[in-house]
């Protein structure tokens, strides 16, 4: 096989921020934030479910360089969501910056500006607050339809209708299905029925939350800020604090880790807030304490999974329940519940005659939760996964059988997922050659390691796509800019899931792939690329980019090639008033159009004519000569 020899594919490329953490570069926001701002701290509720009946900030307010603090009175009344979602968001907007009513130990009930953190800290301890105790909602078991609700409130709103309702605690509510549940599993064989119970998990990375803020020059709010969410943090700062999106400004540096925690909006507004009220720079960094016990952990759930087989291991019926707790606050709560039945029912597929997946979504007197690493289609497909395992034992079939018997192939529909078709799909491929490298006929079910030691082997199967379906969406725009280099301007920010490595490799692709269009050259300096990293929410960024890179250079090199016919176009045009007959003109301009459609349509003229300029004088100076020779007196030297 004939191998191609480029430039840059196939050839290693370092990682564009690789030297700046090599050699210890400030890059994070601590290092880059000035350091005379503000130093931001919150003061926290002891209790689950309280109302703040008096606060006295009066003596706080005298230690020395504490510049002001402020409280529920003071901040405005537009309730928001801090979830970052497309617009609308289906999760509701249901949070004050400040709020009277506290939901969870560690709600904020006052926000504290001073000059420096110690100043800050012994202000937090002079500040007096009397709470009217409420009695909680903690077991999410006992959440839905409880008279005591989290949110009592009018204003609660809910901007997509996915089945939420503050008076019976609910954040979302959904039933949906194909065929007739309950009449096959009665048909079945055997029915499994199980409940699998997940617990809430903290991303813990590295780096806590933190944002710094400032005003600029034109006196715009500019937010810097360890986020996944550039443009969804400057929407959700708009609601919140009442401003146009015009005059705010948001970026971020390296990101010290997010694994989806930084995909809500946790820690902006408090620094925002005091900006706006002080006109001066303000920086809010989470403590670690602050990050376990007020950040956005994966959302608690318990997945109650019915399962009905015939003997020889055919899944002809599953019926799925997730209950999710999304503790005080809804944000992600009706998006991550829905992977947990739409990303794990889909993979059975290939045998299932009926499907019912529905789902609770509730509020609860503790922390909010929020995107973790699979966003929901964790905590389904473990569930589900393991309920395979067990009717597998109990048919004494080969776990890996039973899947191979019933998972989805390319080409199948899939009721489960939106109805959707998987067009591309190896999940076949992919067990038969994992049991080939695992040596699984060998090593399944338990092996005698000796010395009273066993190993056992397992087997389970999950499912991805890149993006909601019909929902998510990304551009790219690649610029010739006038000095002959390429400017590439994309939405994505890498948080460590290497999308600047894509773009670093979209720069190479381009020089190799354009360098090779006939008639173009780049020098190294046009093999430079600017790029403009803005946001990214999780690995789905690096299907989105090469996507639209493949996309934008498949059409540049079009328009490369057009360009070059198109000026023949506008060459024959400007010739055409010293043509004595308009006709020579006119034919001239016919030949470039029909050269144009020949070349971009007729691959064997790429090889003969080279460049696609040579191919259009070519064209142009065979219709000179024949109209010469047709009427010679009629073309001007």
């Amino acid at each position: 096989m004939e191998h191609k020899k480029y430039n840059a594919i196939n050839q290693p490329v370092r990682k564009k921020d690789s030297m700046q953490l090599l050699l210890g570069k400030p890059v994070y926001v601590e290092d880059i934030a000035p350091k005379d701002a503000l130093t931001i701290k919150l003061l926290r509720s002891p209790h689950a479910n309280a109302i703040v009946e008096e606060i006295n900030v009066s003596v706080a307010k005298k230690v020395p360089g504490v510049v002001d603090i402020y409280t529920w009175e003071d901040v405005p009344k537009q309730r928001f969501a801090i979830a970052g979602q497309t617009y609308p968001e289906p999760s509701p907007y249901d949070r004050l910056i400040l709020d009277r009513h506290v939901r969870f130990v560690g709600d904020v009930v006052a926000i504290i500006a001073a000059e420096n953190e110690k100043a800050a800290l012994k202000a937090m301890k002079l500040i007096k607050v009397n709470y009217k105790i409420l009695e909680p909602v903690l077991d999410f078991h006992q959440a839905k339809d409880n008279e005591i609700l989290v949110h009592p409130e009018e204003d609660w709103l809910a901007q997509v209708p996915v089945g939420g309702d503050a008076r019976r605690n609910l954040v979302a509510s959904e039933i949906s299905g194909d065929g007739d549940v309950d009449a096959v599993l009665a048909d079945c064989d055997e029915v499994l029925e199980h409940a699998y119970h997940m617990r809430s998990f903290n991303q813990a990375m590295m780096e806590t939350f933190r944002t710094y803020t400032e005003l600029d020059r034109y006196g715009r709010l500019h937010v810097i800020s360890s986020t996944q969410i550039v443009f969804h943090v400057r929407r959700i700062l708009s609601r919140a604090l009442g401003i146009p999106k015009s005059k705010i400004r948001v970026e971020k540096p390296r990101i010290g880790g997010g694994f989806g925690a930084k995909q809500t909006a946790v820690s902006e507004v408090y620094p925002a807030f005091v900006t706006l009220k002080t006109g001066r720079p303000a920086q809010l960094i989470f403590t670690r304490e602050e990050s376990q016990i007020a950040g956005s952990p994966r959302h608690e759930m318990e997945v109650r999974v019915r399962l009905g087989a015939d003997k020889d291991g055919r899944i002809r019926g599953l019926d799925l329940y997730t209950l999710s707790k999304t503790g005080a606050y809804g944000e992600h709560g009706p998006t991550t519940v829905g992977l947990s039945g739409h990303k794990s029912i889909p993979l059975y597929t290939g045998g299932l005659e009926a499907y019912r997946f529905n789902y609770d979504v509730v509020y609860t007197n503790t922390m909010a939760a929020g995107a973790y690493r699979g966003y929901g289609a964790t905590q389904g497909i473990f569930a589900l996964e393991t309920a395979v395992n067990e009717l597998a034992e109990k048919l004494g079939i080969d776990p890996t059988l039973i899947r191979e018997k019933n998972m989805l192939r390319e080409g199948m529909k899939m009721p489960a997922y939106y109805g959707e078709t998987a067009n591309a799909c190896a999940l076949d491929k992919c067990m038969a050659r994992c049991k080939e490298l695992f040596h699984w006929d060998e090593k399944y079910p338990v092996r005698d390691m000796g010395n009273g030691k066993v190993r056992a082997a397992g087997v389970a199967m999950a499912m991805q796509g890149s993006c909601i379906s019909n929902v998510d969406v990304g551009s790219a725009t690649v610029k010739l800019a006038d000095d002959g280099t390429f400017n590439l301007i994309i939405g994505a920010a890498d948080m460590g899931t290497g999308c600047s490595m894509i773009i670093g490799l979209a720069t190479t692709v381009s020089t190799d792939i354009i360098g090779k269009i006939p008639g173009v050259s780049l020098n190294d300096r046009q093999k430079h690329i600017l790029n403009k990293v803005i946001v990214v929410l999780s690995s789905l960024v690096t299907y989105l980019i090469a996507t639209q890179m493949g996309a934008i250079l498949s059409a540049m090199q079009k328009a490369l090639s057009l360009a070059i016919g198109t000026s023949f176009i506008v060459i024959g045009g400007l010739l055409c008033p010293k043509f004595s007959s308009r006709k020579a003109g006119f034919w001239t301009i016919m030949a470039s159009i029909v050269s144009i459609v020949a070349w971009n349509m007729v691959p064997a003229l790429v090889p003969v004519f080279k460049n696609v300029g040579f191919f259009m004088l070519a064209v142009c100076g065979a219709v000179f000569i024949l109209i010469s020779l047709v009427d010679p007196e009629k073309v001007k030297q």
